[in-house]
C-alpha cells in the first residue's frame, strides 16, 4: 500500500522541486492523496543511515550548488542496499543548473547531456515543448500514450559490459523530428538529433535508479506542459509506484485511470470518512465486487433485460403512434380521386398551355 512508502525530497541543494511551492499544486495533492508520508532533508546527504528509513529519495532539479564527493558516496550506498532514487534535471544539465550531477549519475550508467530538446513536428504551441510519443514496454509506460518534455534535457548512456549488478533501460525516446541547443564548452550549437533518449531507469545492485531532465512536468503553472499535461501526471504515478512497488507490503502497484467525476467522489469520502487513500477506496471497491461477483452480475443482466423489454416497449409504442398519425394525414388527403377531378385538371393544364382543341382552333382561325 502506498501508504506504508515514505519519500524524502532534497531541499539542500538549491532545489527547484519543493513540496511548499504553489507552484506543484496538483503534485503535492497527487502525493497526498495516493497516501505517501513525506520527509525532506535540510543539512545534506551525510550518512546512509539518515535516509534509510525512506524508501524514496528525490533529488528534484538542484540548482547553483554542488554535491560533496561523501555525499555522492552516501547516495550510492543507499540506493546499492535497496533504496530508490528519483533524480530529476532540467534544461541544460549540470552546465546551466551550475550543479554536479554527472558525478552522481555516471555510477548508475547515465548522465543528463548539457542540451534543450526540440522537435519540429509533435510539440504544444512551442517547438521546445516537445511530445514524447516512442517509449518501450515497461510498468513505467503502463496505459501511456504521450507526455510533453517542456524545457528539457536529454539523457546520455554509458554501456556498462562488466558489471552484471546494473541494468540500465531507455525507457522514452524524442522523435525522428528531434532537434536540439547543445553546449560545446564553448558555444551552443544546433544539431538533429532523432530518437535521443528522454527518460531512463536503472536498477542497481538491490536499488532503482529512475532519471528525467525534465522539472516542469511537476508544475501547475499550464496545462500545456505541467502535471496535467497530456499523460504527465500517469507517468510520475507509475514512476512512483515502480520505485516503490517491491517495498510495497500486501500489495502489487498498478495504474489505472478514473474518470473525473469517480475521482472527485472518491476525494469526497477521503475528506468526510477519513480513507488514507483513494487505493483504500479502490481496492474496498473491489474487494466488495470480489465477494460479490456472482449477485451483482445476476442483477445487472437483470436490470439489462429490464430496460431492454423497456426500450422495445417504447420503440413499440412510437412505432404505432407513427403508423396512426400517417393513416390521420392519409385520411385527410384521401387516397382516391374521381376520374372527372382528373379530366378537369388535365383541361385546366391544357389551356393553360394551349394545346386543347378549341385553344388551337381559334388561333388557327386567326391565323387565317
Amino acid at each position: 500500500m502506498s501508504q506504508d512508502i515514505k519519500i524524502c525530497f532534497d531541499y539542500s541543494h538549491g532545489n527547484k522541486l519543493v513540496i511548499e511551492s504553489p507552484s506543484f499544486i496538483d503534485f503535492v495533492e497527487f502525493l497526498f492523496t495516493s497516501g505517501y508520508k513525506l520527509g525532506k532533508i535540510e543539512a545534506g546527504i551525510n550518512s546512509v543511515k539518515k535516509i534509510e528509513k525512506y524508501n524514496l529519495l528525490i533529488i528534484g532539479a538542484p540548482y547553483n550548488s554542488i554535491y560533496s564527493e561523501s555525499e555522492i558516496k552516501v547516495l550510492i550506498e543507499y540506493v546499492k542496499k535497496g533504496g530508490s532514487l528519483y533524480i530529476i534535471s532540467n534544461n541544460g544539465g549540470d552546465h546551466t543548473n551550475k550543479t554536479n550531477l554527472f558525478d552522481l549519475t555516471k555510477e548508475f550508467g547515465f548522465t543528463f547531456s548539457p542540451d534543450r530538446i526540440n522537435d519540429s513536428v509533435y510539440y504544444l504551441n512551442l517547438q521546445k515543448r516537445p511530445i514524447i510519443k516512442k517509449f518501450i514496454h515497461h510498468s513505467i509506460t503502463e496505459d501511456l500514450n504521450s507526455f510533453v518534455h517542456s524545457g528539457g534535457c536529454s539523457i546520455d548512456v554509458v554501456e556498462y559490459s562488466e558489471d552484471k549488478n546494473i541494468k540500465i533501460e531507455i525507457i522514452a525516446y524524442g522523435g525522428l523530428n528531434c532537434w536540439r541547443e547543445i553546449y560545446d564548452g564553448r558555444n551552443w550549437n544546433h544539431e538533429d538529433c532523432p530518437n535521443i533518449p528522454i527518460l531512463v531507469a536503472t536498477k542497481f545492485y538491490k536499488g532503482k535508479v529512475v532519471a528525467i531532465g525534465n522539472v516542469s512536468m511537476f508544475s501547475s503553472l499550464s496545462r500545456e506542459y505541467g502535471f496535467g499535461a497530456l499523460d504527465n501526471s500517469m507517468l510520475i504515478s507509475n514512476i512512483f509506484k515502480w520505485l516503490s512497488q517491491e517495498q510495497i507490503s500486501g500489495g502489487k502497484a498498478v495504474s489505472i485511470k478514473l474518470k473525473d467525476s469517480v475521482y472527485h467522489w472518491a476525494r469526497n469520502i477521503l475528506d468526510d470518512q477519513n480513507w488514507e487513500s483513494i487505493s483504500d477506496v479502490v481496492n474496498f471497491s473491489l474487494k466488495y465486487l470480489k465477494d460479490h461477483y456472482k449477485n451483482i452480475i445476476e442483477t445487472t443482466k437483470k436490470e439489462r433485460i429490464k430496460k431492454k423489454k423497456e426500450y422495445e416497449k417504447k420503440k413499440k409504442t412510437v412505432a404505432v403512434k407513427k403508423k396512426m398519425e400517417e393513416d390521420k394525414i392519409l385520411d385527410m388527403v384521401g387516397d382516391k380521386r374521381e376520374k372527372i377531378d382528373i379530366d378537369e385538371i388535365i383541361s385546366d393544364i391544357d389551356k393553360v398551355a394551349g394545346t386543347d382543341e378549341n385553344t388551337a382552333q381559334k388561333k388557327d382561325n386567326k391565323n387565317k
